[in-house]
């Protein structure tokens, strides 16, 4: 959920800082290719290659997707150096979670002017045009000049007390929010209770997410009691809640309508 991302970028950060939902920013679906098999996987694939374009190609920005959690202050990241001609820092290739960077693209700091020609109408006509692979796009190879931080700050499924940086919940039939008992469930409902409390999460956005079936039928049970572990979680909801993860994976965990590619 959004707003969970948010207040954990807020509450940790000393500075102030600037969190913006891409897809509001954007309004109507960005251009989308032609080709089938150059569809995103999902309706907000593509919105990341839209942040240069509207940060007016200044200055620095972070692209995150909405599955993850920030644990320290982002500004360490915001301030890593980046060597001259450098258009982006993504995630180093290995890391403690012994994962590969799959996910090159889900975290990324970027020079925004450094990426003029960055944008979603341009990645759908290279696409299209045959430049390069969707695959080979979401890895990040078509900008061969970027750099690597540290995979603390991309943690696929990872999480190091006082270490790791930036939690993300790459697994979607596991995520906190779509299934039980997910190993790391902890830090991820303690940051959505304790937004609820400071109002930098919205209870309004909660009964959105239920009332949409963007998540888990006991999720609300466990919210309205302010429960950290879903253990306790009754048998029927369990049902419930196996009936709906069924249900998610025949839709490739897309919960909006579109024409989008399957996942690989």
């Amino acid at each position: 959920m959004f707003e969970v991302l948010r207040w954990s970028i807020r509450r940790h950060t000393r500075r102030t800082v600037d969190v913006f939902d891409i897809g509001e920013l954007l309004g109507p679906t960005p251009p989308l290719p032609s080709k089938p098999e150059n569809r995103p996987v999902t309706p907000f694939s593509f919105h990341r290659f839209a942040v240069p374009m509207l940060a007016g190609w200044q200055g620095r920005a972070i692209y995150l997707d909405s599955d993850q959690l920030v644990l320290r202050d982002i500004a360490e990241l915001h301030d890593l150096p980046m060597r001259f001609g450098v258009r982006l820092l993504r995630r180093a290739e290995h890391g403690r979670d012994g994962r590969t960077s799959i996910h090159s693209s889900s975290v990324m700091l970027l020079r925004c002017d450094r990426l003029r020609a960055w944008s979603p109408q341009r990645v759908a006509d290279d696409l299209d045009s045959g430049r390069y692979s969707y695959p080979a796009l979401m890895k990040l190879k078509p900008v061969w000049l970027k750099g690597s931080f540290s995979a603390q700050w991309n943690a696929l499924d990872h999480f190091e007390p006082q270490r790791t940086g930036l939690l993300h919940y790459t697994r979607r039939s596991a995520q906190p929010w779509l299934a039980r008992n997910h190993p790391f469930e902890t830090p991820w409902f303690e940051a959505l209770y304790s937004g609820l409390d400071a109002g930098e999460v919205s209870a309004e956005a909660v009964e959105f997410a239920v009332a949409n079936q963007y998540v888990r039928p006991s999720f609300a049970w466990q919210v309205e009691r302010r429960l950290i572990a879903s253990d306790s979680v009754p048998e029927d909801l369990r049902a419930a809640d196996a009936a709906f993860l069924a249900h998610c994976s025949q839709r490739q965990f897309n919960n909006l309508d579109g024409n989008y590619r399957p996942p690989t």
